[in-house]
């Protein structure tokens, strides 16, 4: 079966929302404008499902912050100990990092 791709997975993100606490609304989103800065000041185009990630529920830190949270466009950084892989998440006490595959 596979995992679900595109409109799929973003309607299993909205249903999980709703059933957990409250609707995804307008809003809920980080602004097109930060996604940009943070391309900018890291030199790089996010990739797709993240940048579609963060324009779905990026302000949304009751659903990406509880434990090992998405970090705000404006802390993401490059990790050069790694290859240089984009860092999207920190493990809650700073011990791990999370990146897109």
């Amino acid at each position: 079966m596979g995992y679900p791709t595109g409109a799929r997975a973003w309607a299993l993100v909205r249903d999980f929302a709703a059933a957990w606490t409250e609707p995804l609304a307008d809003g809920a989103g980080t602004r097109a404008e930060e996604l940009e800065r943070a391309e900018e000041r890291l030199g790089l185009t996010l990739p797709t499902a993240l940048r579609e990630a963060y324009s779905l529920l990026g302000a949304r830190h009751d659903l990406t912050g509880n434990q090992d949270p998405l970090l705000r466009p404006s802390a993401l950084f490059v990790h050069d100990a790694f290859e240089g892989v984009l860092v999207l998440r920190s493990e809650n006490q700073g011990c791990a990092f999370y990146y897109p595959m």
